[in-house]
Formats: C-alpha cells, structure tokens, sequence
C-alpha cells in the first residue's frame, strides 16, 4: 500500500466506538487516515442482547464504516486484522480476508482494538457456551434460546422438555443481566401463547457469578434492586458461586463452602470476562510496553505508550487509572486521542491530559425497569427506563438507526411482539474465520441432502425388513 502520503499518515486499529470517535475527529484534515477492522461496520454492542432475542434485528444496531465517514475525504476504511508491528520501521502488519498478509505505514497509530470474550483459561467452554461480542455471537446465540423452545415442542419426554427449558448464564455483569431478563420476558410474555405441547413459562434461567451480588459495579442500593427485580422475573440467582465444567448438557457449579452441584441446561450462556485480543500482546512485545493483570497496555496520560509517542491506545486496550472498559471510556479516549494526533500533525500545539468524565452506567433489566448511576444520582425503576431510552437513543449510530429502534421498542413494549426472531438452522460463526489462509485443494462443504425412501441402497432396506 504506497499510495498515501510520505507525511501525516495516520492508521487507526478497530472501528469499534474509539475508532470511531478518533476518525471523526481526525476528518477533512490535510493527512491521510486509514480505519482497520476486522469487520466493515461498526456494531453498538450495548443493544446486542437484544439482537440476541429478537427485539432488534443486526441492521438496527450497525452501521457500515464506510457510510458513517463517507463525508470525510481523507478517510480509508480497509477490512483486515491487525497481527502485528513493527515500531522501527513504523508499518503495520495486517492480514486480509483469506489470509493474505499486507503492510500499512504509519505515521502515527492508534489501537482501539476492544477486547475478547475471555474463559478464564478454559477456551475449551466455548465451544458449549458462546459469548456475546460479535454479530456472530449474536444471532448463535438467537438461534440457541428460539431453537431451544422448539425442541422443548416437540418432545415428548418431560424430562428432557425441562432441560430445553433451562437457560444457563455465566456472568452476572450488565451483559448477563440483560440478557437472563429479556430470556424470562420472552418466555413469560412473547411466546407464552404460540406453543401446544410445551409451556414457555415454564423455562428457568439461572444466573452464576462468582460475585456476591448482580451488577455489583453499580454500588450496593442499585445491586439490592437488580437482584430483587430479577427474582420478580423468575431469575434464579447463583452468586458467590464458580463455574468448574460446561458441558452439552449443562454445567457444574462450585459455591462458596465448596459443594459442586450439577445443573442440567442445554443452553449455556458465557457472559463473563473479557480479555484484549492478541494483538495486544504483539503490540507491547514490539513496544516494549507494560501490560497490567489484565492483559491491557499501560499508557501514559496522554494515552500514548512511554517511548513511542506516536502510538496511541484507547478504548478496553488500554490501562490508566483503572479506568472500566465501557463505552464511553472508549468514546471520550478516541475523540481525545484524534484530537491530540490532529493538533500535532496541523501544528496547534499540544493539549492538556486526558481526563475522563464519568457520565454514569446503565442497565436494562425488564419492560418498565432499568438501573442507572451517573455520580451521586442513582435510579431505578420507570425513571432509570426512561433514562436508558435516551441514553442509547442518543449513542445509537446514524438516524434510521435511532428512528427504526424507537419503532421497534414502541411495537415490543405496548403489543408484546418481537419480529427479529428469524435464525439459520446451520453454525452461524463457528464453521471457519475468514482470516484464517484458505489451504490448497480446500472447498466448502455440501450442506447433506435428504434422501428419499426410495433413494435407500437395496443393502439398507434389506436389513429393515429383516429384523
């Protein structure tokens, strides 16, 4: 890539909401600008669990790169996965769908990279528990609650119908929060009157954490509320209590005096931790970089890496006054870090540090109720609801997606009704990354083919009619 300019070239990692907010403050300047994402579009993750339960389709919380900064000539958005650098020779190493490699120079570089779903060192659960970070992940998990009500259709042991009927979540920070509310809204009030043999309400979703109490972070008068609502739900809560096994068929539980319990779920849940992706690890390696317990990059207070200020990391990535990996850290660092790189570049000199501003957290826990806790002002109930209406009303990206969400909450909230529940019966994500180098002789694999009776070899029928 030598098309760009030998000066003032600027290369942004992750379009996510730091990425974002940096090229946005980094448009129409007299410098180059390249956004790299994995992805095309950028995702609020925030509303995800609500993609995931057929509330919001994936259209209604994304948006293409491309079009958001489409008024910004200076800017290039490229579709590829950043692997590596290289901080002498300032080139940024990337490998594109396929899994072909490809170098950008850089003049300045800032990682918004995000974060990862993290197993704590047991990525072998994930196979049987997806998390919820990707579109991906989203509809996967769409497809495991719907198809679970399904299944419990058309059993007819009772036994097995009541383990589809159970939901097991693993985390209970604002992500599995949400999500175990909106799992016992859709049984209890969506779908309680569309299946014969099966009974929606019946479903029991439990929640496990390690912690002693639900969304924890908000303080204690906030948690006390949470808990509570979600016991009105029909939320069992498992705090104080540590996942040991996943399995197929559900999970084992350690608590706090020791005893492991098994729980029978055959869908299972991971809403609990996350970790910065690898790149972050080759990035402090060739930074020299400190890194803290978390695997995030220690920055200095103007959000750049001690001896490289040309590198900038924002967002979850970066580590500076236990700062929360949420949004609007990653929203205020990236405007702050375009900013910075803006004014160095155009010569108006330097700005002051970063200082972040708390504006509160949010979290939505059924129709009418939501927690919200922005400084001393703490709410609950229909006013934190109507509080979190507009807080992501306000951070949702672009106005069809603003108008269609309001819509859409308008329709689910007065007449019970969520349209996006249509789901593939095929994998969804979990078949092959498209980063991954596609090997020689490789092809897709034919989806099988239903064969007909008649279609049965002479040997097969043989043997049937025989016994």
């Amino acid at each position: 890539m030598t098309e760009q300019p030998s000066q003032g070239r600027v290369v942004i990692v992750g379009g996510g909401f730091g990425g974002l907010f940096a090229a946005r403050a980094l448009g129409d300047g007299p410098y180059s600008v390249t956004l790299v994402d994995r992805s095309p579009q950028h995702v609020f993750q925030p509303l995800l669990y609500q993609c995931a339960t057929g509330i919001l389709s994936e259209g209604q919380i994304t948006a293409p790169l491309r079009r958001i900064l489409r008024g910004h000539r200076n800017v290039r958005c490229i579709t590829a996965q950043a692997v590596d650098v290289d901080t002498a020779g300032r080139t940024l190493t990337c490998v594109r769908p396929l899994g072909e490699q490809m170098s950008i120079p850089y003049d300045h570089l800032i990682v918004a990279a995000g974060v990862s779903q993290s197993y704590f060192g047991h990525d072998e659960f994930a196979q049987y528990a997806p998390g919820m970070k990707t579109i991906s992940d989203a509809l996967t998990i769409r497809r495991r609650v719907f198809g679970a009500f399904e299944m419990a259709e058309t059993t007819t042991d009772p036994e097995e119908r009541r383990k589809w009927l159970t939901f097991a979540l693993v985390g209970a920070g604002p992500t599995g929060v949400e999500l175990a509310g909106q799992i016992r809204e859709l049984a209890t009030i969506t779908l309680r009157n569309e299946y014969r043999q099966a009974d929606p309400r019946d479903a029991r979703v439990l929640l496990f954490d390690g912690g002693p109490a639900p969304l924890a972070m908000f303080g204690a008068r906030l948690s006390g509320t949470a808990a509570q609502t979600l016991g009105e739900l029909g939320v069992e809560l498992h705090m104080k209590t540590i996942v040991t096994d996943i399995g197929l068929d559900g999970l084992t539980a350690r608590d706090r005096d020791g005893n492991e319990t098994r729980y029978d779920a055959m869908t299972v849940l991971w809403t609990a931790g996350v970790e910065p992706p690898p790149f972050a690890a080759a990035l402090a390696e060739a930074a020299g970089a400190e890194r803290d317990r978390a695997g995030r990059i220690v920055v200095r207070d103007d959000l750049t890496i001690p001896g490289h200020p040309e590198i900038s990391v924002i967002g979850d990535m970066m580590s500076l006054r236990d700062l929360p990996g949420v949004a609007e850290v990653a929203m205020q660092s990236g405007l702050y870090a375009g900013r910075r790189v803006r004014h160095e570049l155009t010569g108006e000199g330097q700005i002051k540090p970063f200082r972040y501003i708390d504006l509160g957290s949010a979290a939505y826990l059924a129709r009418g109720k939501a927690v919200v806790r922005a400084g001393p002002l703490q709410l609950s109930g229909f006013p934190g609801w109507v509080v979190w209406l507009f807080i992501h009303i306000a951070f949702l990206t672009g106005y069809r997606n603003r108008f269609g969400a309001i819509l859409t909450w308008w329709v689910a909230f007065t007449r019970d009704i969520r349209r996006e529940r249509a789901y593939t019966t095929r994998e969804v994500g979990r078949v092959r990354d498209v980063y991954q180098p596609i090997e020689e002789n490789e092809a897709p694999a034919a989806p099988p083919k239903p064969r007909a009776a008649s279609d049965t070899p002479a040997r097969a029928r043989g043997k049937a009619s025989s016994g």
